[in-house]
């Protein structure tokens, strides 16, 4: 099988991948299992896993492949959010309020922001540790943050939250090193580089703590891919 045809193969299975979490989240919101701000979640941190596929392209215009997928996820969100109303999967799933023009800002961003760590970033530690800020650590916090009763910055966020934060960036970078040994060009990471990732994650979990709402999927990939981008 030539890469071509390998590559065409994995992003229908990106693509796949992607619907099936707004279809059971939409599923379980429907049926009031879960609440809409939870199920938003759940597909924040599900669509994070987005970046294991990184791994799974061939050849240097892969990351063309994997973009299909939120370039799909950039139209369907903008022409969901003009022509949808709260009884849309998508709106469901991925809106605390029901108002589909929420689509526009937190989820918009999220799919805008992996784009741009695929091309300026594909299959580095700097672009790793952006999206797993993005994708883990900052998808698991509000979830965490509801059953946190320690608060701060005005009672806007959480000391549970926020730690969770840190933790599940650090996990997703090391967890991703694991099995894809090639996104560093050690066996085993140096003290130094560890160090590194230690700080990203606590940079991640700051700009996450101080970005008003809506925006922290933007300032948290960029302002840990750029420290890292500097230091390793």
């Amino acid at each position: 099988m030539n890469d071509l045809i390998f590559n065409a193969l994995i992003a229908i299975s990106e693509l796949i991948y992607t619907f099936i979490i707004v279809f059971i989240t939409n599923f379980l919101v429907k049926k009031k299992t879960i609440s809409a701000d939870i199920s938003r979640k759940i597909v924040h941190l599900w669509a994070g896993g987005l970046v294991f596929f990184w791994f799974f392209y061939k050849a240097e215009f892969a990351k063309l492949f994997f973009i299909i997928t939120p370039l799909i996820w950039v139209l369907m969100l903008i022409i969901t959010a003009y022509t949808k109303d709260s009884t849309d999967p998508t709106v469901r799933s991925m809106t605390r309020s029901g108002d589909s023009k929420e689509l526009l800002h937190g989820p918009l961003i999220f799919v805008l922001m992996m784009i741009l760590m695929t091309f300026l970033a594909f299959k580095t530690l700097a672009g790793v540790a952006a999206l797993s800020a993005l994708g883990f650590g900052d998808g698991i916090a509000p979830i965490v943050g509801v059953y946190s009763k320690r608060k701060y910055l005005g009672g806007r966020k959480s000391y549970g939250g926020s730690l969770s934060v840190f933790l599940f960036t650090l996990v997703g970078i090391l967890v991703l090193i694991l099995l894809f040994p090639s996104i560093t060009n050690y066996k085993f990471l140096p003290s130094i580089d560890i160090l590194w990732i230690i700080i990203a994650a606590m940079i991640g979990t700051v700009v996450e703590a101080f970005t008003p709402s809506n925006y922290d999927n933007l300032t948290v990939p960029i302002m840990v891919w750029l420290f890292l981008l500097v230091t390793i």
